[in-house]
């Protein structure tokens, strides 16, 4: 056995220096390894306290064959020789030693971490033959596992460290510690196959783009390049696969495709494709790398080609395709969540219930990002600052990340940063291009028939799609929400005049462009103080709710001279709705005196959400003697009756209810359990039912 050992130390020597000596770089699917190892028993074979081994060193030489395919697993053979003393028994010294000569084989499992520096796992079984000093031998099963950290030096030489548990049947159980080399063969060359498998395959020409880590899943679908594949030969090359490989940033090769045959004289031109792991992510300056394409046919013929390829930073991009920005939107980053939940908790209470949700979070996100203290810098070198944009300029766009840190950006890191809150709310956005400038909109959450109900102007809104679409022009830095989307919503119109406006839905873009975020640090955002914010919002929502109301009123026209009740309560309503409940109550106790039942009913409505039970319930009993079978004033009665804990009369009115119209009537069903008491927070949801 230690002369079989002898001759692979010496074949891996002079294959070794053959490699050298041919300075063939093309490596093969076999590995040759070495490892001196340390090994300490722990139990005796029946896993009892061991008593009788001691420490015992050796090592070991092995072969790899790794599995086609990008498959990260590997065939292992490997033969070794170790060499122990025993422990004293009761302090007398044991003379003597065990030898073990041992074969295992198995299975390996490795995973890249970088271009260098990768983990393994290894699981093994096989036989010792143990060989006492004294004389006696025996043979028993061997089985050992363990995991590793490999670190490569050279072109294909590679530094291993192993830690593994070793089992021999019957004698002991230990631990181990393995520190070697590991070997990748070359490929035979081309000269030395030449003359009995003449190669038939020729990669006639490939070409390679730059790549942009930030469309690193894109690449998965979308071709780096091509390669034209000729047939040089006088037969058919069958079972043909092409594959594309960047070790650095790949963890295996990407399959690019696979001909049945390529007939002799014929030549294909081929789209290749890649799929980037993370770490491409962490390219913060452009850097070089080689690139290689690996065409596998019949049963083991191989060829490869390699190129040179630039891959950008990861901030980097073209405007060939203006949909490339929404890859940078990241709803998930730490940073943007985190901001997003403080903005939204400042604004929590000043909320109006009858203004759009999605239009008062554009105000929270805009006013508390201005608190925030984000700024606007013009960029005049970059592609967008010009009014022609070049699609072939590379151009630098933030992270929402960077942008929060840097507390800057221009306009395309701005969009990108306030799509990103929006995104993170759980609301669409898109992006919209003119000449010269992008910035963003966000869904309104209004259907067109919304818009013209509250007598909003139309010309406000981007309406497309079915949807109706608030744009916001970020770089107004020092103005309110309100006057950031009026500016934006002008850009928009006259650039659709002019025929020169784009507009991007973030989720339709996300379908070829995938979001990439920046990997999570541990830092956070520091939010500003939720005062500040929230009085900066509640500003900006009174512009909103006083031009939603004026013009709801105006709508109604002027006050008729006779039969004025309906017109009362109308008015009434709008002024209840948007909580301006003084002038509200002033319109329908006026209305209320003529016995205009929903004056009433929406007086009681204004009085549960000023927490007055008893009053909304007098006027409901009131309303109810005018119009008794009406199952929504009933509803609005028993939610009175709750609040006053008069319980039995709850489920006598929903009894009603249910019979007038069982489908409202389980809607509050709730109402009939004990201690539910309809609150301002209920009805700000737009619980209230109103006449």
């Amino acid at each position: 056995m230690k002369r079989a050992i002898l001759v692979l130390v010496g074949t891996l020597t002079f294959l070794s220096t053959v490699s050298a000596q041919t300075g063939n770089t093309n490596t093969s699917k076999w590995t040759l390894t070495t490892t001196p190892s340390f090994i300490i028993p722990l139990t005796a074979g029946d896993f009892s306290p061991n008593e009788l081994f001691s420490s015992a060193w050796g090592g070991s030489f092995g072969a790899e064959y790794s599995l086609p395919n990008a498959i990260p697993l590997a065939l292992r053979l490997g033969a070794g020789y170790s060499t122990g003393g025993f422990l004293p028994s009761s302090n007398i010294d044991i003379p003597g030693s065990l030898g073990e000569t041992t074969v295992l084989c198995g299975v390996s499992y490795t995973k890249p971490v970088s271009s260098r520096f990768s983990l393994r796992g290894f699981i093994d079984a096989g036989v010792s033959y143990g060989s006492l000093s004294t004389g006696e031998n025996s043979t028993y099963a061997a089985l050992q596992a363990g995991l590793g950290v490999a670190f490569t030096l050279v072109q294909s030489w590679a530094a291993r460290l192993d830690a593994f548990a070793s089992y021999k049947v019957g004698l002991y159980s230990g631990a181990g510690v393995g520190i070697g080399a590991a070997y990748i063969l070359p490929v035979v060359s081309a000269s030395r196959k030449t003359d009995a498998r003449p190669k038939i395959l020729e990669l006639k020409t490939l070409e390679l783009g730059n790549i942009f880590p930030i469309f690193r899943s894109y690449y998965d679908t979308n071709p780096i390049g091509n390669v034209t594949i000729v047939n040089t030969g006088k037969e058919a090359a069958a079972n043909v696969r092409v594959s594309f490989l960047i070790r650095q940033y790949m963890d295996g090769p990407k399959e690019c495709a696979v001909i049945p045959k390529i007939e002799a004289g014929k030549s294909i031109s081929l789209p290749l494709y890649g799929l980037f792991n993370d770490s491409i992510l962490g390219v913060t300056e452009a850097t070089k790398v080689t690139a290689e394409v690996l065409v596998e046919y019949g049963a083991d013929m191989t060829q490869s080609r390699t190129a040179t390829v630039l891959v950008y930073d990861r901030n980097a991009l073209t405007w060939a395709d203006d949909r490339h920005a929404a890859a940078f939107v990241s709803s998930k980053d730490p940073w943007v969540l985190d901001l997003t939940g403080n903005f939204v908790a400042a604004t929590k209470d000043s909320r109006n219930a009858e203004v759009s949700k999605n239009l008062q979070a554009g105000i929270a996100f805009h006013e508390g990002l201005r608190v925030y203290g984000i700024g606007y810098v013009l960029s005049p070198n970059r592609p967008f600052a010009q009014e022609v944009v070049n699609p072939e300029i590379v151009d630098s766009l933030k992270f929402p990340r960077q942008t929060l840190g840097y507390k800057a950006g221009d306009c395309a890191d701005l969009s990108v940063l306030y799509a990103s809150f929006f995104e993170a709310a759980g609301i669409e956005t898109a992006f919209v291009t003119v000449p010269g400038h992008i910035f963003m909109a966000f869904d309104s959450g209004f259907t067109l028939e919304d818009v013209r109900v509250r007598s909003l102007d139309e010309r406000d809104f981007i309406v497309t799609a079915g949807k109706v679409w608030v744009p916001v022009e970020t770089t107004l830095r020092s103005a309110g929400f309100v006057e950031a989307w009026r500016k934006a919503a002008g850009e928009w119109r006259e650039s659709v005049l002019n025929g020169e406006a784009a507009f991007y839905p973030i989720h339709e873009a996300w379908l070829t462009f995938a979001p990439v975020g920046l990997p999570a640090d541990g830092s956070t955002a520091t939010p500003p103080a939720p005062g500040k914010v929230k009085s900066a919002f509640d500003i900006e929502l009174a512009k909103i709710v006083k031009t939603e109301i004026n013009a709801r009123i105006a709508l109604l026209g002027p006050a008729p001279a006779s039969g004025g009740a309906k017109f009362l309560n109308s008015r009434g309503l709008l002024y209840a709705k948007y909580g301006f409940y003084a002038e509200a109550e002033k319109d329908l106790k006026a209305s209320a005196r003529d016995l205009y039942p929903s004056a009433l009913v929406n007086l009681g409505n204004i009085s549960l959400l000023k927490d007055n039970g008893e009053g909304a319930y007098s006027y409901f009993k009131q309303a109810s003697s005018l119009i008794p079978d009406n199952p929504r004033l009933l509803v609005n009665l028993a939610k009175a009756a709750s609040a006053l804990g008069k319980n039995s009369e709850v489920v006598a009115l929903l009894d009603q209810v249910t019979k007038l119209d069982p489908k409202i009537a389980e809607q509050y069903a709730s109402l009939a359990q004990s201690g539910t008491n309809p609150t301002r927070a209920a009805a700000a949801e737009g619980e209230m039912l109103w006449f």
